[in-house]
């Protein structure tokens, strides 16, 4: 069984992998490879949109499934990737934004979400510390942030960038 530790690695490596493969193979061949890989996703896709459709009509009770299922941080990322997360990415965002909000100790309105899409902005209370702990607050949001909703690609925070 693949951890959430062990599921960063695997992760990570694939883009270098796929590069290097890139390079050692014609053009016309990395058409093909890239159509497979396509192809494979897909099937995979369909198959777990299947599986949880099996599960709600043998009876998953659907609150307590999604959760679970959106939890899972390995299950979670298959399902964003193949965008069938039960949870939409807003939900995920704010829920993301209120747990680091208690870890950091912000009080309600110091860390406010204004805009969840591919780029995702947020206006916070610059903490006391200076640069150094803003940065750190910064990594510290971005990181709940892109755990919870992987399909985010930039996280924009006024007040500490």
């Amino acid at each position: 069984m693949i951890d959430e530790p062990r599921l960063r690695v695997e992760s990570a490596e694939i883009e270098p992998m796929l590069a290097e493969l890139r390079d050692l193979v014609a053009p016309s061949a990395w058409e093909r490879v890239e159509e497979v890989l396509a192809r494979l996703v897909r099937l995979y896709g369909a198959g777990l949109e299947r599986a949880l459709a099996h599960a709600r009509a043998a009876g998953a009770v659907e609150p307590f499934f999604d959760e679970l299922v959106g939890e899972d941080a390995v299950l979670a990322s298959l399902l964003v990737l193949h965008g069938l997360h039960p949870q939409p990415t807003a939900e995920r965002v704010r829920r993301a934004v209120e747990h680091v909000s208690e870890m950091l100790g912000y009080l309600e309105g110091d860390l406010v979400v204004l805009e969840i899409g591919r780029v995702t902005k947020l206006r916070a209370k610059t903490p006391p510390g200076g640069s150094l702990a803003a940065r750190a607050f910064a990594g510290a949001i971005r990181h709940a942030i892109e755990a919870a909703a992987p399909e985010v690609d930039v996280v924009e925070i006024a007040g500490l960038d």
